[in-house]
């Protein structure tokens, strides 16, 4: 079996301790980075959250609060992996791979937002890419590439 990053291990204690004390098991554990911040009965809506959160279900499945910003809260959840360590994502700048796929996605974009500037006078506030573009890139939902946030298409 694979190893659960930090926040799945946190839960799976947590369960754990709660089901040998005869106690109620909430639905949903919060992390930001790799502290607990609360608990709920269920997901509930991402604006609830600040971007980057990490939510984990007693199962062991886990979300990330993505788009958005802190004072709104996030855009939306993306189930994520439990066996990876998820960096908390603060629109923070974003830092492409040099692959050649990442090259042709990044002229693209870079095509695009000065087509955009051009007819509209200003970039736009977020643009959505396919979730493979996006990890093709080495970039995550919410992060800023020029002033844009990168959104995440469903």
């Amino acid at each position: 079996m694979k190893r659960l990053n930090r926040a799945g291990e946190a839960v799976k204690t947590f369960v754990e301790l709660r089901q040998n004390g005869g106690c109620h098991v909430p639905g949903v554990w919060f992390f930001d980075g790799g502290k607990l911040v609360a608990s709920a009965a269920r997901l509930g809506p991402a604006r609830m959250v600040a971007p980057g959160t990490v939510a984990v279900s007693a199962s062991g499945r886990q979300w990330m609060a993505v788009g958005g910003d802190r004072v709104n809260g996030a855009a939306g959840w993306t189930f994520v992996s439990p066996y990876v360590e998820h960096e908390p994502v603060k629109g923070d700048a974003v830092r492409f791979n040099d692959n050649p796929k990442s090259l042709k996605i990044r002229a693209k974009l870079d095509a695009y937002l000065h087509y955009f500037q051009d007819v509209k006078g200003s970039l736009p506030e977020s643009v959505a890419l396919r979730r493979e573009q996006l990890s093709a890139c080495g970039a995550m939902p919410g992060q800023l590439y020029k002033g844009v946030r990168l959104e995440a298409y469903v």
